[in-house]
């Protein structure tokens, strides 16, 4: 297991910088730091252009995701560290997908863009290719530790190249994962 100390403290002062941006004149409440993973498992057979894999219609929904809409709930601000992109073919649905193999990322996927907005600032804007499962256990890291605020919506998108869909006929199931360090007042 990975030593995450120097997320933790880039999180922290990241935290702090914000907590002092946005001092109240009554009295400052306890945060209290979570170390969380934000994932969301879609199907991808079939995309092209451009998707946004997170909406205000998105609902919480264990073994899908636990993203609840496009915006993060009052005074729970995250500090993102790593991503990591899981990608399989075993299964029937995103709910009893295995993602426990070895299959490699298509090339239509490996050629698409991975993109976190919010408020028209681009927080994440990566290939696929930076984000893949090489291991079980890799994830990217964020060295800009970007901040997710709440209450703010957002946009997570998947963008191909022009001219390019993901092939239909078989299921094709994508996972986001995030590591993040979430601040809950």
């Amino acid at each position: 297991m990975e030593n995450r100390n120097p997320q933790l403290q880039r999180a922290i002062k990241v935290l702090g910088a914000r907590q002092r941006q946005h001092a109240q004149a009554v009295r400052p409440q306890a945060t209290k730091l979570v170390d969380k993973t934000f994932y969301l498992n879609v199907k991808v057979d079939g995309m092209s252009g451009i998707n946004q894999l997170v909406d205000s219609n998105t609902k919480k929904l264990v073994g899908v995701t636990n993203f609840d809409g496009n915006l993060l709930n009052s005074g729970r601000d995250v500090v993102i560290d790593s991503v990591r992109t899981l990608f399989t073919s075993d299964g029937t649905a995103v709910e009893n997908a295995n993602w426990q193999n070895t299959e490699r990322i298509p090339a239509q996927l490996q050629n698409a863009d991975l993109r976190l907005i919010q408020i028209n600032d681009m927080l994440i804007d990566l290939p696929m290719t930076d984000t893949q499962n090489f291991k079980q256990d890799d994830h990217r890291p964020i060295a800009t530790t970007p901040l997710l605020r709440a209450k703010e919506e957002f946009k997570l998108e998947l963008e191909f190249p022009k001219g390019v869909t993901i092939p239909t006929g078989k299921p094709l199931f994508l996972r986001l994962e995030f590591r993040v360090t979430e601040a809950k007042k």
